[in-house]
């Protein structure tokens, strides 16, 4: 572990907490049975880890993991984009990974594309392509911000960043039941979550949601949203896909926010699912998106 920055806050219960977590993060990645190599290195915000996934003779894209979420199962979405390309994958700073366990990255101050530019430092990476997903959305945005000319092309996935879904259902459905499983886990209660987050049936996504809410104090402040101000000079193609039944990041916000604060080319598609899109949605995502890295459309 990093004898850097370590002024945020702890993010699990205890040491036994992220001992279970980096178990599972062994257990996923071993799973999914593809050829990795990993590094650790410092930046501003304390240790990074990172995993490049795949063949490394093939183009590389950079892959981001959600917020509370852990880059095995991030991969595990993405997994046929690995046909096509190599993935950069770092676990973000203060959330499930194997990054330094400390919160020290604000999206209020908009800090995340600071580290995202340190981590393709660290590779020498000129520029990429991103795939990204709900609250690893505003994090890429907050890179876009600063350093536009680094983006090849996008893909946007229930994305944060750019508009959020009425308050109150999420706050009933998600954030309350959250809170309620960190102190007394219950079936019901992770099973309500699941059935509003996605993911039902999948024994992997729900040991690692019980995981996350009990053992795991999750960042619970909503990330950043983006003006066209902001976005000014950012004019790569980004590629949006959103769905209606997202709690989270409804279609119909996010399409006519990002029409308005995007001045590069735009192409969005809707697409039938939960917050967390199942194995087959994303068979036909990862599909489409291949399309769109080659044609820009």
């Amino acid at each position: 572990m990093s004898k850097g920055i370590k002024n945020g806050k702890f993010v699990y219960k205890n040491q036994d907490s992220l001992n279970k977590m980096h178990a599972f993060y062994d257990k996923t990645l071993a799973a999914l049975d593809v050829p990795y190599s990993e590094d650790y290195f410092e930046t501003s915000f304390g240790q990074t880890h990172c995993l490049l996934v795949g063949d490394k003779n093939k183009p590389r894209i950079c892959t981001i993991h959600g917020g509370n979420g852990i880059t095995t199962l991030n991969l595990k979405l993405f997994l046929p984009l690995l046909k096509d390309f190599c993935i950069l994958a770092p676990d973000v700073i203060g959330m499930p990974g194997k990054s330094e366990p400390y919160r020290n990255i604000s999206s209020r101050k908009d800090q995340y594309g600071l580290w995202i530019n340190e981590v393709l430092n660290h590779y020498n990476v000129e520029n990429i392509s991103f795939v990204v997903s709900s609250y690893s959305s505003a994090m890429f945005l907050s890179f876009a911000k600063y350093y536009p000319e680094r983006v090849k092309s996008a893909l946007l996935l229930v994305p944060s960043g750019i508009a959020h879904g009425p308050i109150l259902p999420m706050l009933g459905k998600m954030v309350l039941p959250f809170i309620k499983y960190y102190s007394s886990p219950s079936e019901k209660t992770l099973d309500d979550v699941i059935e509003t987050m996605g993911g039902k049936g999948d024994e992997t996504w729900r040991e690692f949601f019980d995981l996350m809410m009990s053992s795991y104090k999750m960042e619970m402040k909503p990330p950043k949203e983006y003006s066209k101000k902001e976005m000014a000079a950012f004019k790569a193609p980004l590629l949006i896909m959103a769905s209606q039944k997202d709690i989270f990041f409804p279609a119909d916000r996010v399409f006519a926010k990002a029409r308005k604060i995007f001045t590069g080319p735009v192409t969005t598609s809707e697409i039938d699912s939960k917050h967390l899109p199942s194995d087959e949605v994303m068979v036909e995502v990862c599909e489409r998106v291949k399309e769109f890295f080659k044609t820009g459309k």
